[in-house]
């Protein structure tokens, strides 16, 4: 493995670090100032270092027990692919839904591109009917 991709990884491992405690301190360090996410149809493109204090932000007030955990990590080049759960209480409003009191765990996979140890671009895809259902807000497929 080159020497980058053991960079990246490390990066990784801190960015599940600042999504996990809500610290938003080493943003600037981690995600460059082009920075774009996409998590499309589910969430609109976002771009920039403050696009991501916000989602972090968004995400703790809405789940003030986020957590992440990491469950694979590949790493060639400029790229990394992780998959993680994602684990939290819905305790404040999360887009248009009220709270809930209900937890959820769903799953995520992403993949992000590196230039000169940031990440410039993640692409992924969440989840979200899983967590939907978990919430009570969309129904769970009966099972015969």
């Amino acid at each position: 493995m080159t020497i980058s991709a053991e960079r990246n990884k490390a990066v990784v491992q801190r960015l599940f670090e600042v999504w996990n405690t809500g610290n938003l301190d080493p943003i600037e360090e981690l995600y460059a100032v082009g920075y774009v996410a996409d998590y499309r149809p589910h969430a609109p493109l976002r771009h920039g270092c403050d696009a991501i204090k916000g989602m972090i932000q968004r995400v703790h007030a809405a789940f003030p027990d986020y957590h992440e955990e990491l469950e694979e990590m590949v790493a060639e080049g400029e790229k990394v692919v992780v998959r993680l759960t994602i684990i939290g209480t819905q305790l404040g409003q999360w887009g248009p839904l009220l709270p809930t009191g209900k937890s959820v765990r769903f799953e995520e996979i992403a993949v992000l591109r590196f230039v000169d140890g940031k990440v410039v671009e993640q692409r992924g895809l969440t989840d979200n009917l899983a967590a939907l259902r978990q919430l009570g807000v969309a129904p769970t497929p009966r099972t015969e």
